[in-house]
């Protein structure tokens, strides 16, 4: 026991010539460089990693030698060496020093070095050891990465500069538009035309938004530029944020919203004028734009301390997700940016409000909850130390509105009225020609009576009032035009009153243009309605997006008046053209289906012929086995002097009688021979027509009869491409309800004509003087082995004693008609081992199904 403590407290020895042995080892494996050096900077030793970057065959190669030996530069060589005393003199060690490295092979490394001053038993210091590591790669990819930020900045900073450039060389021009305008509406209102004066306020309007726009681009520029100093004045807080209240309120209660401000007396405060009220109008800007109608929107002046003071905005609308509150400070940031974004905006306005706050030494946070609202709350000093030179008394503000805030009021739009006078109008998306311009309504002054009806109709989508009221005036007076301001809306007037042409907005909120225009060319009545795209986004990307979604034309703005005319007209008769077509293919499909009536009535007049023509042949026969002629023989027997008849005493009768019966024989003779003439006659006609007929029927039949696996639900979205136009133009309804059903076997040319007559005969059953919309429903379903297929309708029906007659060659209930096209239908299904019924509909209208057998081996469905 004792011997083994004692062999761990003393472990073996190692033979001085092993132990130099072992360090070399290690030393040699070593994953690193390592040298070791004199006092005099001379090299004592290194491993093979150290010599190779040296261009050393052998380690010991450069033992005697010092830097300047070795194929650095002069000046690495004389770092190294100063490096290396100091590390020497202060016995302290050096670590993590970033050194350059020429190669042997004229290449340059990057070095983290580690240098360590050797030290002997007395702690006196006798030379240096050192090692290092290539971080050649990394100091690379930290050179491309410092070099991107630099040209990064680069272009940042040129970007603001372009801003700032462009902004100030904007602001001139628009001031020079915005301040005569202004003045010709102040001092010219009563003596301008309503047209003219709504076509000089479009313009002011949009003009003072763009100039709010340049204003933000240029502060921007400046803050990112870190060129935005601020003006310090004092400020009576108090009296300067009500009387902003006081000039937006009245445009907040147009609106539908109402507006308050609450607090403590805050008093007079160094503050940037300016700053402060852009940070205010954009707050009250978001909170009266993200609220409800009817919503409340809350400005409160808080004393936080004696250092500081809070300004709050709050409303009780739409909230913003937790998740992006984060994001909303980031410059261009919007928490909707797609393309059906509900509210317009650069997302500059909180990044500004945030970077003024922040350069008035404050800060800004945000609290939200969906549905509930968002409260803004910006943290502002009391009392700034270092203000600098600046007015000691608060400046004065007049009763009326500063340029900023004016400016903001100017650039919002109108308020429609509704018509009862209650207030803002919010029932958007109802079928409407009244236009918040002056312009009377109704059709262009000189028009003929029912002129009005033959304006072709056009339907407006913008979210953008004046966008609409531009385009309104533009259109107005050669077409009929209904307006939404989404693609929701637009949906259900496009439903309700088909137009001829859609000119649609593309970024509008809860449906895009693009996804109405998705809806619409998968409609299977609407899908011809031409559509014109109208966007800001001229880029190859964004036309052959709109082009391939199935837009017809693609409207870049700003536009000419004239371009949007003469696309415009060019969609009109595009549709035109969609319209003619579908009335020569409804056409080519009613010729057709009277071509197969045709041959129907062919084959059973043929049948008919061929059966006269037996008849013929069987009284010819009866004719020629008549016992007349037996008679004839035994009358002439008789006249030719029987005892019984010539009789002496009766010579006078018997005279009288050989003669009668002599003329009677003679008719009867004359009678057969007309009658064998008029049969042989009449057989030779029904030879003739029967060989006309058979050659008809070979030409009309050769391909009437090929059937073919069919999906009805294909066929009857064929049939409603052919018809649909006639539906739109009736302006009936189309519903369609096609469950999923086998396939069936049938004529795909017969299928499509039946299809044609009961879609034709239930768009002719609604009267002109109609008061119910009218609509038609095709419906399909499965009842065990059997498919089936409906089309209903809400017209007037069918009477219970007509519904098997109508079926009869020649029969109908409604006038004009030729009572042909349900007697086809009728033999056609027969044909096709199917029937045809007709019900009535669940508004007591006419309901016509067809039942199919499914075809063989498909897997029949439950209904």
């Amino acid at each position: 026991m004792s011997d083994s403590k004692e062999r761990k407290r003393k472990p073996p020895s190692l033979a001085e010539a092993q132990q130099e042995q072992l360090l070399r080892h290690i030393i040699s494996t070593f994953p690193y460089s390592i040298w070791w050096k004199d006092r005099d900077c001379v090299y004592l030793g290194t491993n093979e990693m150290s010599a190779r970057g040296a261009g050393l065959s052998h380690a010991d190669d450069i033992i005697g030698l010092t830097d300047h030996d070795l194929p650095w530069t002069t000046e690495e060589a004389e770092n190294y060496i100063r490096l290396d005393k100091a590390v020497m003199a202060s016995g302290e060690p050096m670590l993590n020093i970033e050194e350059t490295q020429r190669q042997a092979d004229g290449g340059q490394r990057y070095l983290l070095t580690c240098k360590v001053p050797l030290k002997d038993e007395n702690g006196e210091v006798f030379g240096i050891l050192g090692s290092w590591t290539d971080i050649t790669d990394r100091k690379h990819t930290e050179l491309a990465l410092a070099r991107a930020k630099d040209e990064a900045e680069s272009a940042n900073n040129a970007k603001s500069d372009f801003l700032a450039t462009v902004s100030h060389e904007l602001r001139t021009p628009l001031t020079l538009i915005l301040s005569p305008l202004e003045r010709l509406l102040e001092t010219q209102h009563t003596a301008l035309p309503g047209d003219v004066r709504d076509e000089l306020e479009l313009i002011r309007r949009n003009t003072a938004r763009l100039l709010n726009v340049v204003s933000d681009l240029l502060d921007f520029s400046k803050a990112e530029a870190a060129r935005m100093e601020v003006d310090w004045e004092p400020v009576d807080v108090n009296r300067f944020t009500s009387l902003m209240l006081s000039d937006i309120r009245p445009s907040a209660v147009a609106r539908g919203r109402t507006l308050a401000m609450t607090g403590d007396a805050i008093g007079v405060v160094l503050l940037d004028r300016y700053k402060y009220e852009r940070i205010l109008l954009n707050l009250i800007s978001n909170a009266l734009k993200f609220s409800h109608p009817g919503g409340h929107v809350e400005v409160a002046l808080c004393a936080l301390d004696d250092a500081s003071f809070e300004l709050s905005v709050r409303d009780e609308g739409i909230g913003i997700p937790r998740g992006e509150l984060g994001k909303l400070f980031s410059k261009f940031t919007q928490v909707d940016g797609s393309a059906k974004r509900r509210y317009e905006g650069t997302g500059l306005g909180l990044s500004l409000v945030k970077q003024f706050a922040e350069l008035m030494r404050g800060s800004v946070s945000i609290e939200s909850e969906i549905d509930q609202g968002t409260t803004v709350r910006v943290r502002l000093p009391l009392v700034v130390e270092d203000a600098g030179p600046h007015d000691t008394e608060p400046g004065s503000r007049s009763e009326n509105s500063t340029a900023q805030t004016r400016r903001w009021l100017s650039s919002l739009p109108p308020v429609a009225i509704s018509p009862g006078g209650g207030g803002p109008e919010e029932g958007a998306g109802t079928p409407r020609e009244g236009r918040l311009s002056s312009r009377p309504p109704g059709p262009p002054s000189g028009a003929r009576p029912g002129a009005e009806a033959d304006r072709p109709l056009l339907l407006l989508v913008d979210d953008n009032p004046d966008m609409r009221q531009f385009m309104r005036s533009l259109l107005s007076p050669s077409y009929r035009l209904l307006e939404a301001t989404n693609g929701l809306e637009a949906q259900r007037l496009i439903e309700r009153s088909p137009p001829q042409v859609i000119v649609s907005d593309v970024m509008m909120p809860l449906m895009s243009g693009i996804e109405l225009i998705a809806w619409l060319k998968a409609h299977p009545v609407l899908r011809h309605v031409p559509v014109i795209l109208v966007t800001a986004r001229a880029d190859d990307e964004a036309v052959a997006s709109g082009l391939d979604g199935g837009a017809d034309e693609y409207l870049v703005k700003p536009f000419s008046p004239r371009e949007l005319l003469a696309r415009v007209r060019s969609m009109v008769r595009l549709y035109r053209s969609y319209q003619q077509l579908g009335a020569e293919q409804a056409e080519i499909a009613r010729h057709s289906g009277m071509a197969q009536v045709a041959m129907d009535v062919l084959h059973s007049v043929g049948n008919t012929l061929s059966s006269a023509g037996v008849t013929a042949e069987l009284v010819r026969e009866r004719l020629e086995r008549s016992r007349l002629p037996r008679l004839t023989r035994a009358l002439s027997e008789l006249m030719r002097g029987g005892p019984e008849v010539a009789d002496p005493a009766d010579e006078p009768r018997s005279e009288s009688l050989r003669r009668y019966v002599d003329l009677a024989l003679a008719a009867l003779e004359q009678e057969q021979a007309e009658t064998a003439a008029d049969v042989d006659r009449v057989r030779e006609q029904l030879d003739v027509i029967r060989d006309a007929i058979r050659a008809q029927e070979r030409y009309a039949y050769r391909n009437a009869y090929r059937t073919e696996r069919l999906s009805v639900s294909e066929v009857v979205q064929e049939s409603l491409h052919v018809h649909g136009v006639a539906l739109v133009s009736a302006r009936v309804a189309l519903r369609l309800d096609l469950r999923p059903i086998d396939d069936i076997v049938a004529n795909r040319h017969d299928l499509l004509t039946i299809l044609y007559n009961l879609l034709d005969n239930a768009r002719a059953a609604f009267g002109e003087g109609e008061t119910r919309e009218p609509w038609i429903e095709i419906a399909t379903w499965q009842d065990g082995a059997e498919v089936c297929c409906a089309v209903e309708d809400n017209g007037p029906g069918v009477p219970e004693g007509a519904r098997m007659q109508v079926f009869q060659y020649g029969f109908t209930t409604r006038e004009g008609a030729n009572g042909i096209g349900l007697h086809f239908s009728a033999n056609r299904m027969k044909s096709f081992g199917g029937s045809i019924r007709i019900e009535e509909g669940r508004e007591r209208g006419a309901r016509v199904v067809l039942t199919f057998a499914a075809a063989p081996g498909a897997a029949a469905r439950a209904r």
